[in-house]
């Protein structure tokens, strides 16, 4: 079942090589909040001078390091706080050297070399040499952007993390709220967000990041943002958990001099531009405010910084919804009735297809036939209420009269027109404070908050005053941390660190359907259903009361020496993390009305009664499908255990070595319930005899407590080197490879909780019922004895099930995914103020996991009369449905257990990344600088894995064939092959010789802006149908013979290119006339590769415009403004790419959204009070 897939040979022969070496990845100088500062002090011949004194101040706060040159005139002082710094470099019978304005930033490498004169040490030799921009101690790749750049470029919407777009190497990167917290997403060099989330995300040192999805947590307002490093390629051994990136945030510190900002920001809708296609803009009211305050308690020994910030928002949602008029809730629906279509007689009569005119009726609800739910003919008239078999269901009555409005007045075609408002609030808090204990001792402490209420409407609610959705979170971070000075060659760091995100989704009102006289069940707590009728309206509801979150405590400590040539880093952490998801799930109840065919009862088919038409059935209370669940609580506790060497040896003075060892464990969860199953085909549980054939459970025979054995066997070896040639720290070669093993989310280990026998989900499961009152008495079908399942409650000695039942298991013996990274460039500086670099990046992730159905139905090629729908679960492997249990597939027999998928995560997947990445780099000077990169890149997986959506749900791709998975290889979903980011920031100060009123208008303003160009990324044409009868419309089509798939090229026509993207005409559905066969058994799989065109590509420039005007003495207020997608670029979304929709098909009906959410122009205007 595993998929074998991009195993290649030079990979593993990589990976062997670096574990023979025994040697792990460079360094990134081992910290996450602090920097490290090293170099050679020489005398003015070049000979060394040992035991030379380097003294390095923080001109901020006063703090001290001091540190001698070894044997070998080497310096290297670790575990400093990021600033500003002045070094003095002393030594007997040598001239002192004195630099100032040194500036370190988080986890920085600063190579700094010191040449002495002779001469008496009361003399004092100032030198302005800067640090040298090219990374001379390691090979890491990333970047840092420190706290001029988060205060000088555009951040619209005020979120530090759209900054992450500066780093090579990142192909997405974005914020969701998944289920009640928002959640940072990020892929990196061609890494996968299947569950597994690749990234670490550290603030002042401890973790940030929730357990459940493996995602970002929230971070504080830019003002509080000092600092934040990104490492993307061959971090340190330090460095665990996730395999290919690490985020560290650094927040601010008080010092010496008192120092802060008030501010506010404001978005609103006359500020901003329509969307493509749109002759209105879309309604905006945002003001985020705050303010920071830094400074000493006691001068030199203790500092204290806080930081507040809220945002407040009101979203306005427009309604336009076809609701019914008096006639058409009293039954009548002539209005309705097809002019311009014979209606056929007797029975099937309602079958009858409308003409093309009829079709195109939209107002009063469209054209339909209404027919009696008993006799199935056409109504006379449509007149429904005058029809003998029509009884009115009290609730839906009831429904409508209490939430359904009537037409606007004056309307002509039945169409309900208004507004509601939905709030959003946030409020956060950061306190942090540093002690400097004794000379040897720096203690710091922080503790940062973020509370955050909005209400949204349910997806696809058009309707106001039915449910609202309210996601409420909370997040805490705390951490204590302790910079120990043990000599002047051995520093220890050690934190202790407290995360906490919680999170809910709660629906308001707080009632059930029951309040409308409904024998509708709810267990748990009660909310409205959700209420779908075809071509009218939608009372929707989403998931309410999921309680997620984690807790995570941690300790961590980190011990460096230098002693010789090698400076060496050991350390461990430990952490326990505590996963809980509680939810409703869809306990409240889903009815969809559709416009159906009547079922024919003279040909034997079912005998439910409907009468066609939604609206109709709607009426008399008989949905198409009913669906509900049972609550869920899941929970997930495991530890991650990490212990590190490295060791930084610089062989000789143009060669750092950097070599070391990982080791690490994530424990398998547990949970108090033991909760957990996996799936051994024809094997009966011992623990639960009545179970599911083949459902297994911890305590039985070679299942463990948490479903899996916990892996013993994670060493990460690493290496990487650094050259300078010339000793002059301009011209460097640098390279290096590593293994990096990651850990599984919560969620994942969760997942077998939210099925069967745990929890029922079966939404749209059930499709005899006939009344919205008597929902379970009139459903003997669906329900054994007629009477409701729920609640529904675990228990072990006699598990329940609702059949089919479809369940999700772990994999026995599973595997955790590692990362292997390579890369090798060579970096350049030019000027003091200009270095370029160019990398080569490879990144190779293995064991990623994939929900495999292990039961999906099979293809039978003996008797393919047998491939129909009906038939789904009579062609599954194992524990089919025979005919025997009922009167066919389709009509099982009351009370028939059976298992409909298996969806077994497992761990074969993999995706591969080949990258150039070419970086430039031009200091402030001549008043402009500059970041940029281009990367030209190649990413393929083995199957569609970058989702964070669990199996059967809106957000997981299935494969199309489950027994063919070779068919899945593809460009991974974030694959850019081109990406160009520049970063750049301009201050016109050129007219200081001027007269006074010139320079105070011209002089002193500052103009930044970020370029973002890059390659559209690939998409997945799909035939919209079951071709391969297993059960999804995920099918892909066949390349019509003497075709071949391409993207059009209408010179650049955004018209023509919207109404075509591609070639339409170069694809058809397997087995259709003129098709060619496709491929597997009995050749119904489509031979189309996923993923196989690329949409549109995408440029942006977002710009900001600002300006300081003095106050009082230090005091001075900033005016801003800032601007997405400034110029108004049309930046084309994703084209229809589903051939059962050819009125959709390669048509771009949206435009594609900036990372802030938006595609048009949004502007931001602001003011902050500085000082």
């Amino acid at each position: 079942m595993k998929s074998r897939v991009l195993q290649k040979s030079s990979l593993f022969a990589l990976l062997i090589a670096t574990i023979l070496a025994g040697f792990t990845g460079p360094n990134a100088s081992a910290q996450l909040s602090t920097a490290t500062m090293f170099g050679i002090v020489t005398d003015s011949t070049g000979a060394i001078v040992p035991d030379a004194t380097v003294t390095l101040t923080q001109t901020q706060t006063n703090f001290v390091r001091v540190t001698k040159t070894n044997d070998q005139g080497q310096y290297r002082a670790e575990f400093l706080p990021v600033g500003q710094y002045t070094a003095k470099v002393s030594a007997s019978g040598f001239k002192e050297i004195v630099q100032n304005g040194i500036v370190l930033t988080a986890t920085q490498q600063a190579a700094v070399n010191y040449a002495l004169d002779i001469g008496g040490e009361s003399t004092i030799v100032e030198v302005t040499t800067e640090i040298p921009l090219v990374n001379v101690g390691n090979s890491v790749l990333g970047r840092t952007v420190d706290n001029r750049e988060v205060d000088n470029l555009p951040i619209v919407g005020r979120n530090v993390y759209q900054l992450l777009s500066l780093t090579p190497g990142i192909q997405n990167s974005q914020t969701e709220n998944t289920i009640g917290f928002p959640g940072q997403h990020v892929i990196i060099n061609g890494s996968s967000d299947n569950m597994v989330g690749q990234v670490t995300y550290y603030l002042d040192g401890g973790l940030n990041m929730t357990g459940v999805r493996n995602t970002g947590n929230v971070l504080p307002n830019p003002d509080a943002i000092d600092q934040f490093a990104v490492q993307t390629s061959n971090f340190s051994a330090e460095y665990g958990r996730t395999g290919a990136g690490v985020v560290s945030v650094l927040t601010k510190s008080g010092t010496n001099q008192v120092h802060g900002s008030v501010f506010e920001f404001h978005q609103e809708t006359n500020f901003n531009s329509n969307a493509w296609l749109q002759t209105t803009r879309t309604p905006l009211h945002i003001n985020r405010f705050g303010a920071t305050l830094g400074g000493p308690i006691i001068k030199d020994k203790t500092f204290l910084f806080g930081s507040y910030a809220g945002l407040r928002q009101v979203s306005p949602i427009e309604f336009n919804t076809v609701v019914p008029d008096a006639l058409q809730r009293a039954g009548n629906f002539s209005e309705n009735l097809p002019t311009s279509t014979t209606i056929a007689k007797g029975l099937g009569a309602c079958a009858t297809a409308l003409s093309a005119a009829d079709k195109s009726v939209t107002a009063y609800g469209g054209r339909f036939i209404v027919c009696d739910p008993v006799t199935h003919q056409p109504v006379p008239g449509n007149r429904l209420d005058l029809d003998p078999n029509y009884h009115p269901d009290p609730v839906a009555a009831a429904v409508l009269a209490k939430n359904v409005p009537l037409p606007t007045p004056g309307r002509t075609d039945n169409r309900f027109i208004g507004n509601e408002g939905l709030p959003n609030q946030t409020d956060e808090f950061l306190i942090k404070g540093d002690q400097q204990l004794t000379a040897a001792h720096r203690l710091t402490l922080d503790y940062f908050q973020s509370n955050g209420a909005q209400s949204n409407l349910p997806s696809g609610s058009n309707l106001p005053g039915w449910a609202v959705n309210n996601y409420v979170y909370r997040q805490q971070t705390a951490n204590v941390s302790n910079v120990w000075t043990v000599s002047a060659r051995s520093v220890n760091q050690v934190w202790l660190s407290y995360t906490r995100m919680n999170a809910g989704r709660d629906s308001t009102p707080g009632t059930s359907l029951a309040a409308y006289g409904s024998d509708l069940n709810v267990q748990g707590t009660a909310s409205l259903p959700d209420i779908s009728v075809a071509n009218f309206f939608h009372l929707a509801n989403a998931i309410s009361g999921p309680v997620a979150g984690d807790n995570v405590y941690g300790l961590r400590d980190v011990f460096n020496t230098t002693r010789g040539k090698h400076s060496i880093f050991v350390g461990a952490e430990i952490y326990l993390e505590k996963d809980r998801l509680e939810t409703l799930l869809n306990n409240y109840g889903t009815f969809s009305f559709a416009n159906s065919t009547v079922p024919n009862t003279a040909s034997g088919q079912a005998t439910y009664v409907k009468t066609g038409a939604a609206i109709a059935d709607f009426l008399i209370g008989h949905p198409n499908t009913m669906g509900q669940d049972s609550p869920d609580d899941a929970n997930a506790n495991y530890w991650n255990y990490g212990f590190f060497g490295q060791d930084d040896w610089r062989i000789t003075p143009k060669l750092i070595l950097n070599l070391g060892l990982r080791y690490d464990v994530q424990t398998a969860p547990t949970d108090t319930q033991r909760r957990y199953a996996v799936f051994k085909p024809g094997v009966q549980s011992t623990v639960s005899p009545n179970a599911i054939l083949g459902q297994l459970f911890p305590g039985d025979p070679g299942v463990p407590q948490g479903g899996v054995d916990t892996n013993y066997n994670h060493v990460s070896p690493r290496v990487g080197f650094a050259f300078d040639p010339y000793r002059d720290g301009k011209t460097v070669f640098h390279g290096g490879a590593g293994l990096f093993f990651d850990t599984i989310g919560g969620n994942e280990w969760m997942l077998s909780q939210n099925f069967q026998p745990f929890a029922v989900r079966e939404t749209a499961a059930f499709s005899h019922v006939t009344s919205l009152q008597n929902i379970y008495s009139t459903d003997c079908q669906d329900f054994q004895g007629c009477t409701s399942p729920f609640p529904y409650l675990y228990d072990k000695v006699n598990p329940r099930y609702v059949s089919p039942a479809s369940l999700v298991f772990l994999q026995q013996g599973m595997r955790w995914p590692y990362n292997v990274q390579a890369n090798f460039g060579v970096q350049q500086q030019f000027t003091k103020d200009l270095a370029v670099s160019i990398n080569y990046v490879g990144a190779f992730s293995r064991k990623l996991p994939l929900y495999i159905d292990a039961n999906a139905p099979i293809y039978n090629t003996a008797n393919p009369a047998m491939n129909t729908a009906t038939n789904y679960n009579c062609r599954r492997p194992f524990d089919a449905l025979p005919f025997g249990k009922g009167t066919s597939c389709a009509n099982p027999a009351v009370g028939s257990k059976y298992i409909s998928n298996a969806y077994v995560i497992e761990d074969g997947q993999n995706t591969n990344y080949h990258g150039l990445q070419v970086t430039v780099e031009k200091r402030l000077s001549q008043h402009i600088s500059v970041n940029g990169f281009y990367v030209f890149s190649k990413a393929l997986s083995s199957a569609s894995l970058q989702t964070t959506g669990n199996i059967g749900n809106s957000g997981a791709t299935e494969p199309e064939d489950y027994y063919n998975l070779g068919l899945e290889r593809q460009r991974t979903d974030s694959d850019q092959r081109h990406q160009a980011v520049i970063a750049a920031v301009w201050k016109p100060d050129y007219f200081g010789k001027s007269n006074r009123v010139v320079q105070n208008l011209l002089n002193g303003w500052s103009i930044s802006a970020i370029v973002t160009m890059r390659s559209g990324v690939p998409f997945n044409i799909t035939s919209g149908t079951d071709d391969n009868m297993d059960g999804n419309n995920n099918d892909r089509p066949n390349v019509v013979p003497g075709k071949m798939e391409r993207v059009n090229s209408f010179g650049g026509s955004r018209s023509l290119e919207r109404t075509q993207w591609f070639d339409t005409s170069a694809y058809c559905r397997v087995g259709s006339a003129g098709c060619s066969a496709g491929t597997g058994a009995g050749n119904v799989d489509g031979t189309v590769s996923p993923n196989s065109l690329s949409g549109p590509g995408y440029k942006d420039i977002d710009a900001a415009i600002f300006r300081d005007f003095a106050i009082y003495e230090r005091v001075k207020f900033q005016f801003r403004g800032e601007a997405t997608n400034v110029f108004n670029f049309v930046n084309l979304g994703t084209p229809g790419a589903v051939l059962s929709s050819p009125s959709n098909f390669g048509v771009i009906s949206a435009q594609a959204t900036t990372p802030q959410g938006s595609g048009m122009r949004v502007i931001q205007l602001g003011g902050r009070i500085l000082f």
